[in-house]
């Protein structure tokens, strides 16, 4: 902010107008005036120099002597001419007329039409097109009091000026405290120096502390183009503290700032907004909203507390939550508090309550129901839920640029045409490939898979190929919900064509159960096969097409004389209630296996991520 040395310049002048004002006055304060003729009083400091005419009546005015006509006076190096002057030293108060002119040295000067001096009261009165004047300094007003008792001096009745150094205040009223040093100026105040303009209904301060405080409608516009709206606003110039009370805003070219509460330093770079909080930065193009926002332009540390969002338009992502930090000097970025992080550019988002990021990889973990990543395409969205998910980006903001997202423990993803369950999940951005481990399956239509290690690639609507390594096992479920097409072997490839199933590569102990259907689809018969290396083929219609075997040893069997031991094979295990049904049951935990599960890895499990 550039405001802090604006107060403290503008107090310390006006409190300098207001002392020499003082001065000029209270040169009667020490003694009563005497005057009987137009001579110097023996013994006494006070000298009339010239009076066209000086009386005194004491039936007329009692204790008053009356001095008229060009009338000039001295005391303590202060002279004062004026039409017509009164004294009374009874009373101790004195009064001058006219076109009354003061000089001091030192080029100070004072004029007006009336000036009442009351001993008693204590109290000095000057009235009408009042103007004190120094080197450098001015102040113009209506009327002037000072009180010599509370030690405040108040101008008043009409617009009042004060000029100096080439800085203007103007304020229908203003007071200060010679002894405190409080001043106050009311009635549309307006402060003009080079570098600002303050509009204000009312401004109050300290020149003893640099402490101000303006009060009503007000707006402080800056030589940079900064605009302050507030209704209640504190500024401390020697600390370099300010605070906006009810809802104020800052606008300037790098960035706005509105809020219920504002504070800001300017010498320590911390900032905070408190109540509906908004941030925009303009040179980042990122916004920031919440209750409580807290920022640090030197660190370049932020956080927001409660209902937290963060939009940030040159990364375009979007963060939301109930408690944020980012520092824009480390790109690092935390939150906690039903967090949600989703990067429109990269297409992909991540929600839990609690997330760490950076520009380059995020971890997300805890809370109920946990952890989600969502990876977006053109068709459809990959929703994943794990105990924890962390991704990792690689050759950023280049056109190599992909992501690598895990998932540890009780993995669950659900999208339209795939949905997977294993311990540990790693999908690619680079070839969409979803590599899954620690007994995983997958089901995709009407099939289920399971092995102990899935690939499976994705187009952006379809499922596209699925490898399987290890104990492979797939299941196809027909429709009469009573029998089912199975392949077990080592490995096994299969490729599907708009998620449709169309070829299935197998090698190594392949065991093959198919069913054979007429052109109405119904079952004619079973098919038992044991082999080496098995490929088939399936059309669009789920029918057996061809298929190549190198070397195969099987049965052909109708429905009605299918032996009993061949209608499912060896380890045959169906997941259905384990499967996720939609985006919302991916939070559910199901095992993975059960006591009949018989499965001796082929393939090890991948060393697991250290999570910090």
């Amino acid at each position: 902010m550039t405001l802090k040395r604006l107060y403290f310049n503008i107090l310390c002048g006006h409190r300098i107008m207001i002392i020499t004002i003082l001065c000029l006055l209270g040169l009667w304060l020490c003694q009563p005036v005497k005057a009987q003729n137009p001579v110097t009083v023996k013994g006494e400091k006070f000298y009339i120099d010239h009076a066209d005419n000086l009386r005194h009546n004491q039936m007329e005015m009692p204790d008053v002597q009356i001095a008229k006509g060009n009338v000039r006076f001295r005391y303590k190096g202060m002279t004062l001419r004026c039409d017509s002057a009164y004294f009374n030293e009874k009373d101790k108060w004195f009064k001058a007329f006219g076109l009354v002119h003061m000089t001091r040295p030192g080029g100070v000067t004072l004029d007006c039409r009336r000036m009442h001096y009351d001993g008693f009261a204590q109290m000095i009165h000057v009235r009408k097109n009042v103007v004190v004047r120094e080197p450098g300094r001015s102040l113009r007003c209506d009327s002037l009091d000072y009180n010599m008792a509370s030690k405040v001096a108040n101008y008043f009745g009409g617009r009042g000026t004060l000029v100096y150094n080439g800085n203007t205040i103007v304020a229908d009223q203003g007071d200060y405290n010679t002894d405190t040093h409080d001043a106050n100026f009311f009635g549309n105040v307006v402060i003009r120096t080079p570098k600002y303009r303050i509009n204000t209904p009312e401004a109050h301060g300290n020149t003893a502390t640099g402490l101000v405080h303006v009060v009503g409608k007000s707006v402080i516009r800056t030589s940079k183009g900064e605009v302050v709206h507030t209704n209640d606003g504190t500024y401390n110039s020697k600390t370099d503290y300010m605070e906006l009370n009810g809802r104020s805003t800052i606008t300037s070219p790098r960035q706005d700032v509105e809020g219920d509460n504002i504070i800001y330093n300017s010498a320590t770079g911390d900032a905070e907004g408190h109540g509906s909080v908004k941030i925009v930065d303009k040179v980042n193009h990122r916004i920031i909203t919440g209750d409580n926002v807290f920022y640090n332009e030197k660190t370049g540390h932020s956080e927001g507390h409660g209902n937290v969002k963060i939009v940030d338009n040159v990364k375009q992502r979007t963060i939301t939550g109930r408690d944020l930090t980012y520092n824009s000097n480390t790109h690092e970025g935390t939150g906690e508090g039903n967090v949600y992080y989703i990067d429109h550019k990269s297409k992909h988002a991540f929600q839990g309550d609690y997330l760490h990021y950076t520009d380059s990889a995020a971890i997300a973990f805890g809370g109920n129901p946990g952890p989600v990543a969502k990876e977006f395409s053109k068709g459809d969205t990959l929703f994943v839920h794990a105990d924890t998910i962390s991704m990792k980006g690689f050759h950023m903001n280049t056109p190599r640029m992909y992501r690598e997202i895990y998932g540890v423990n009780n993995v669950r993803a659900f999208r339209t045409d795939i949905q997977a369950v294993c311990g540990f999940l790693v999908f690619n951005t680079k070839d969409s490939c979803m590599t899954m481990y620690d007994y995983p399956i997958v089901w995709s239509g009407n099939r289920q898979l399971v092995g102990d290690s899935i690939k499976a690639y994705l187009n952006d609507s379809t499922i596209r190929d699925a490898l399987v390594y290890g104990n492979a096992f797939s299941i196809e479920t027909l429709p009469d919900k009573k029998h089912y097409n199975q392949i077990s072997s080592k490995m096994m490839h299969a490729y599907f064509t708009d998620g449709a199933l169309r070829r299935v590569d197998a090698w190594g102990n392949v065991e093959v159960i198919f069913y054979h259907t007429d052109k109405d689809s119904t079952l004619i018969g079973h098919d038992y096969t044991e082999t080496d290396t098995l490929r088939m083929f399936i059309s669009p219609e789920r029918k057996l097409k061809k298929i190549w075997m190198s070397k195969a040893n099987g049965v052909i069997s109708p429905m009605t004389q299918i032996p009993s031991d061949k209608l499912t094979l060896p380890h045959f295990e169906l997941f259905d209630d384990v499967r996720p049904k939609d985006k919302d049951d991916i939070f559910r935990r199901a095992a993975r296996k059960t006591s009949a599960t018989v499965r001796n890895a082929q393939v090890a499990l991948p060393p697991r991520q250290h999570v910090e």
